[in-house]
């Protein structure tokens, strides 16, 4: 018997050691449109940014990016073409973006043209961020205190990137027109001194509703929730030459402020 047990055990370890890739359902490739017209607060002049790439399945970390796409934004009698900046990112400077006018993004690739159209929600000023001496479960988390004062008419909803993939997102129904005061905390991989920027943008119920979501699928895992999208989570982006064949991602027209936080050792 107690050979036995010992063979049983020698069992356990060997196949503790052995990496077991599950075998998962094949995933549908679709396209991922990551895009985002932003000016800062307050102001009266903005950039568009716009990320394409495909997704990835469960196993491969790495993202395919997309070239050689025409990207476009419409405004009115206004059309602003981007360019290519590096591979799969198009960028367009200098763009007036007014309230309650309607913005429209084309993006054609590969034969398929997508669109979507939004118009700009507004933001607020990151009041301060402060790095405080608390910890979460491994004792050497990072915690930034974050304070913004929320704006005055009900209904306001935010989304905060406080970088290396890590979002968050928060509504006023507790704290309208009230500055908000909450922790943060960077797990203890996060670079200390460091200049590292945290936006604060605002954001429509569809599109926090929409980051709910796919945070809580994603998981700030590393790889961003729109680059390697492992759901089928459709965004306001359609497929205008086959609506069956949806991308991923999302177009949004925001303000955004921005606060450079810099942590250091304890």
């Amino acid at each position: 018997m107690k050979k036995l047990i010992a063979l049983v055990g020698l069992l356990i370890l060997w196949a503790c050691e052995e990496p077991i890739d599950l075998p998962l359902p094949a995933h549908d490739k679709r396209v991922v449109i990551d895009a985002m017209l932003w000016r800062p607060v307050g102001e009266a002049v903005g950039s568009l940014e716009v990320v394409l790439s495909t997704t990835t399945n469960f196993y491969n970390s790495s993202i395919t990016y997309l070239e050689g796409a025409t990207v476009t934004l419409q405004s009115q009698e206004l059309i602003f073409t981007t360019q290519e900046a590096e591979k799969g990112r198009y960028l367009a400077k200098n763009i007036p973006v007014a309230i309650d006018e309607e913005f429209t993004l084309t993006v054609t690739i590969d034969g398929k043209t997508y669109s979507a159209s939004e118009t700009l929600v507004l933001s607020t000023p990151i009041d301060s961020i402060k790095q405080g001496n608390q910890t979460l479960i491994s004792g050497n988390e990072t915690e930034a205190i974050v304070k913004f004062t929320d704006r005055p008419e009900e209904g306001n909803y935010y989304v905060m990137d406080f970088g290396y993939n890590n979002l968050f997102v928060t509504r006023d129904e507790f704290y309208n027109n009230q500055q908000l005061t909450f922790s943060f905390f960077y797990d203890e991989y996060f670079p200390k001194n460091t200049p590292s920027p945290i936006h604060l943008m605002g954001a429509d119920k569809s599109f926090y509703t929409y980051m709910q979501i796919l945070i809580s699928h994603a998981g700030q895992d590393g790889g961003g929730p729109f680059a390697t999208a492992k759901s089928l989570l459709q965004g306001n982006i359609q497929n205008n030459t086959n609506p069956d064949d949806f991308p991923l991602g999302y177009f949004r027209v925001v303000e955004r402020d921005t606060f450079v936080f810099t942590a250091t050792e304890n």
